[in-house]
């Protein structure tokens, strides 16, 4: 979809560089390869015409500029020369002849040995002396990563923020997705630990040619980031140890860019972390390195009361001891655990619980409580042991998934981690032989502990009101919720614990518990499924039918979806910021929405806000086509006028010159005294030499010298060249415009 010429490198000079070719779009500028007049050449960084006028843009803008000049040269694209207070403000900044990380590895393959261990000690090495500078990166990816001959290069400070800046909470979620931290991702407070994240993503890509965290969908990946473990097969050795504790989960656990940089010099004999050289590793950090066996799920060699020896890291320890302070019942472990849950509670109240089955296993002494007494009865002397979580001992599945429930980030970490997840599994299906809980829980690998967490929850206690991430999602929430579309489209923290919500499998687990509104989830969950395939079926009808489409890969949001779902007052139209081309096919894909019915409408209505990209691309390329073709078929009118001029003046003066031949005949004549023949030849070409002389003066003023002509001429011949090209690149346009009308309007 690229345009043939860029218009804003036609003869374009910015700054002493003229532009010569467009080597990509960033989020709020476009560079452009540039030539100074001596030669050299420099990546010239523009700031969008659209966000020119942008005060706060152009802030950030100049921020990029302060911000690379702050770090040392060896290790970012040197800044050569900038002009922030311009209308379009610009950088100059060195130009790397060199491919990205990510075109690299896309071409050659992933990196393995000696090189694998260069371009980590390499990258580590500019990430220290980028944070060194008191910046964050924030977008660190293999895109931003150049190969120069002499080593790599970081680049694009586009939204990198100063370390002073980031003790605040974001006001944006900003990155790429696939290398960003979880706290990035949850809009959360921001520290250099982001970049050893995402540093340590680029490298699991730069060895396997896989994202650390590969998923088929947005939501799939966003969940496996925040809850998941990464993909470290074929990352091995002292390497792999070290990209596992820099992908923990908590910032804390991660070790800073110089304490990264020690442990990858120091080598193999230096494998463990010196005592005060960084933080511990957490169990999220731990966890992605262990692969359950299958021994591990039958439970041999896990001790079923999870009493003696030291408790996993992370794990609040239990006293063996300690009786009389813990109601054995379970019911007080609850209360307990609500108090130092530091996922919070759900916003509403929990519902008395009430016995979904009979033949429950053993629990704990009676309570006063009367709604939780059906459930707790006590345990036999010689009964099977209690499961130990987050600081309380329990008796019973039941009363243990109401305290995961209270308290989701301790939970995450038992699903999480293959050896706790184990253990519950034992004790669950040896220890109790409960039979309500999917056995797959246990045996397979979690992808998602979120998920994984609310299926145990909704499996053992339907009767408890619905909660994900510790956050309420009854249909009331979830409305409330699902309100405001606008973080979708802006890409708010929020927008990416919608999209975590917006899945089928999970709507359809938390529509299991019991609520006010029954099935509500499941015809949710339904109607998503229908939504999100008709929008997507049509992405690919006009992929598949229209020309200027088919380079596009355009997918529907299906949180967007379920806003629309949830909330159809709220689907309307995305803006055309009074661009005619963007608007022309805004009105006729929109038709597709006018035209159906729910659920389908709103499947397609996400999917224009999808194409709107794409659609943005059209638009620029109409205007191109179209003003080109202007343009040429203007001046080949023009040219061709004048060059027909300019051919009819040569030919009255070529029959002028045959004129002047008469009048040295008639001279001849009239020394041989034939008089009246003679005067009239002389009179002859009198007047061919003064047609001449004029013709002449008149080409020279209207059409100018011989070169002038003869470059018209040739001007002439390049734009009939040219009009067939452009003719067609219109015609095409036009073309598809009417192919998208029969496509909405079927």
């Amino acid at each position: 979809m690229d345009d043939p010429r860029s218009q804003d490198t036609q003869e374009r000079v910015v700054g002493g560089y003229r532009l010569l070719r467009s080597l990509g779009r960033g989020g709020f500028g476009e560079v452009f390869l540039g030539e100074a007049e001596d030669g050299t050449r420099a990546a010239v960084k523009l700031l969008h015409v659209s966000w020119s006028g942008d005060q706060d843009m152009r802030r950030r803008f100049a921020a990029e500029v302060e911000q690379a000049r702050r770090v040392s040269e060896f290790c970012v694209a040197r800044i050569l020369d900038a002009d922030v207070e311009t209308d379009r403000p610009w950088i100059a900044s060195e130009y790397i002849d060199g491919p990205t990380l990510q075109d690299s590895v896309q071409n050659d393959g992933p990196r393995t040995g000696t090189e694998l261990q260069r371009l980590a000690v390499s990258t580590a090495t500019a990430l220290a002396a980028i944070h060194s500078a008191g910046v964050v990166h924030r977008d660190l990816k293999p895109d931003n990563i150049m190969l120069a001959p002499d080593g790599p290069r970081v680049i694009d400070f586009g939204i990198a923020r100063a370390v002073e800046a980031t003790s605040v909470t974001a006001s944006g979620v900003v990155g790429t997705i696939g290398y960003m931290a979880p706290e990035q991702l949850e809009g959360a407070r921001l520290t250099a630990a982001v970049d050893v994240f995402s540093w340590a993503a680029v490298m699991v890509f730069a060895a396997t040619g896989r994202e650390a965290f590969p998923a088929p969908t947005q939501a799939a990946r966003i969940a496996r980031i925040l809850g998941g473990g990464p993909d470290m097969d074929g990352v091995g050795g002292p390497l792999g140890d070290v990209l596992a504790d820099c992908l923990a989960k908590v910032p804390e656990a991660r070790p800073d860019a110089a304490t990264l940089l020690q442990r990858l010099i120091a080598g193999p004999a230096h494998r463990t972390r010196a005592e005060g050289s960084g933080p511990a590793p957490s169990v999220a950090a731990d966890a992605t390195t262990v692969t359950p066996s299958p021994d591990a799920m039958t439970r041999v060699g896990v001790d079923r009361t999870r009493v003696a020896g030291a408790p996993p890291t992370g794990i609040v320890p239990v006293d063996p001891t300690r009786v009389a302070g813990v109601d054995a019942t379970g019911a007080s472990a609850s209360h307990a655990v609500a108090s130092a849950a530091d996922a919070g509670t759900p916003s509403h109240p929990q519902a008395p619980f009430t016995p979904s089955r009979a033949g429950t296993g053993p629990s704990g002494p009676s309570t006063s409580d009367p709604a939780v007494s059906s459930w707790h009865t006590p345990v036999p002397p010689g009964g099977a042991p209690p499961y130990h979580f987050a600081g309380a001992r329990f008796h019973d599945p039941g009363g243990l998934a109401e305290a995961m429930q209270r308290n989701w980030s301790a939970a995450v970490r038992v699903f999480n981690d293959s050896t706790e997840r184990a253990v519950l599994g034992a004790w669950i299906i040896d220890d109790l032989d409960d039979s309500t809980v999917d056995r797959s829980l246990f045996r397979r690998q979690v992808g998602d502990a979120n998920l994984a967490v609310a299926s145990f929850v909704a499996q053992l206690r339907p009767d408890l009101p619905p909660v994900f991430r510790g956050r309420a999602v009854a249909m009331s929430d979830l409305r409330g919720r699902f309100a405001d579309p606008r973080p979708l489209l802006t890409g708010a923290p929020q927008a990416n614990e919608m999209v975590l919500l917006a899945r089928p499998h999970l709507l359809r687990i938390l529509g299991s518990h019991h609520g006010p509104e029954p099935g509500a989830h499941q015809r949710l969950a339904d109607d998503l499924d229908r939504a999100e395939r008709a929008g997507n079926a049509l992405c690919a009808r006009l992929a598949e039918d229209l020309e200027g489409w088919r380079s596009t890969q355009v997918t529907v949001n299906p949180a967007l979806v379920m806003a629309f779902l949830l909330n159809p007052d709220e689907i309307s139209p995305p803006a055309d910021g009074r661009d005619r081309g963007v608007a022309d096919w805004v009105d006729i894909l929109w038709r597709s929405v006018i035209g159906a019915e729910p659920p389908d409408s709103a499947g397609y209505a996400a999917a224009v806000h999808a194409a709107m990209p794409t659609v943005q691309a059209l638009a620029r390329q109409r205007r191109y086509w179209e003003g080109r073709y202007s343009e040429v078929s203007g001046a080949h009118s023009a040219l061709e006028e004048k060059v027909t001029f300019q051919r009819r003046m040569h030919r009255a003066a070529q029959w002028c010159k045959y004129g002047i031949v008469a009048l040295p005949i008639g001279f001849v004549l009239g020394l041989a005294e034939r008089g009246d023949l003679a005067a009239t030849l002389v009179s002859v070409g009198v007047l061919a030499l003064v047609g001449f002389l004029g013709i002449t003066a008149t080409i020279w003023v209207m059409c100018g010298g011989a070169a002038r002509q003869a470059q018209r001429v040739m001007e002439l011949k390049h734009s009939r060249q040219q009009l067939p090209q452009l003719t067609s690149g219109v015609d095409r346009i036009r073309t598809d415009l009417d192919r998208a009308r029969r496509i909405t309007s079927g």
